[in-house]
């Protein structure tokens, strides 16, 4: 693996990402929607008696966990189904060229184009939040939480390309993905707690096997000190293994999800057919 080849290859997929549309059109939309949303976050805080960060930060993260996976999961998609069908790819592997120094270096310039999409999203926000006194460290754990499930949601997008190898293929199951996380995980998990009588440690494993909601939770355990936020199943489970346990356990399900992302895109990749 030689860095300088790498580093070619992320600097490549870098430009590559940031002239496409999909980047212009997410980043430019995440910013406008971080901005209006972080306004109306902040609007009547005083009299409802609520801080202003904390009504700010609870509006923009029910905004990341929602729109940060549908910016990440085609970015990763697109590039590599992208390549392999208009035979980019191909002619790359002709080069003297390994396939894991293709991967690695595609790997690290969407995860560079895809914090330099959020950092230029959260500007706005982060302008206004601050101009009224919000708590820089918290809000940074917000951004790092976006960030985290960016790098998971990319992964995922990189593996589900490599499985289709067809930019139409890919982008439909990335689209699928996002609407199974999003949407369909949370309603499984409300249906089975209607039907079935399942504890609350059963409850809250099935919910946080989501990478989403395992973000979203350890994002929640940070920037505010209200337990309510987390919801009963959270409070179970602050109360079950404290604060800094929960959030080793959130930390250990978000690793696994990268590290199987990036594992199994790497083997498809390597045993792929790019020709």
């Amino acid at each position: 693996m030689r860095p300088r080849i790498v580093s070619l290859f992320a600097l490549r997929e870098v430009r590559s990402s940031v002239k496409g549309r999909w980047f212009l059109v997410g980043t430019v939309t995440f910013a406008l929607l971080a901005l209006a949303v972080s306004r109306l976050g902040m609007a009547g805080a005083e009299r409802w008696g609520v801080s202003t960060f904390d009504r700010s930060t609870v509006a923009l993260l029910n905004l990341v966990f929602l729109f940060v996976p549908l910016l990440t999961l085609p970015l990763g998609a697109a590039s590599f189904a992208g390549e392999a069908e208009d035979g980019s790819l191909a002619y790359l592997m002709a080069q003297p060229v390994t396939r894991g120094e293709i991967y690695l270096g595609k790997v690290v310039g969407l995860l560079a184009a895809m914090t330099l999409s959020l950092g230029l999203g959260f500007g706005g926000a982060a302008m206004l939040i601050g101009a009224h006194g919000g708590s820089a460290s918290r809000f940074g754990v917000l951004v790092g939480g976006a960030w985290l499930l960016g790098v998971v949601m990319t992964l995922v997008g990189v593996l589900l390309a490599t499985l289709a190898k067809n930019r139409v293929r890919a982008l439909a199951a990335a689209m699928g993905a996002w609407i199974l996380l999003v949407f369909l995980c949370d309603f499984g998990v409300l249906a089975l707690a209607a039907s079935q009588s399942l504890g609350p440690e059963a409850m809250f494993g099935i919910a946080v096997a989501n990478p989403l909601e395992a973000v979203k939770t350890l994002v929640a355990l940070f920037v505010s000190k209200r337990l309510e936020v987390l919801g009963p199943v959270g409070v179970h489970a602050v109360q079950t293994l404290g604060r800094g346990g929960l959030a080793m356990l959130l930390v250990g399900v978000v690793a696994v999800w990268s590290a199987l992302s990036a594992g199994a895109g790497y083997w498809l990749f390597r045993r792929g057919n790019f020709a």
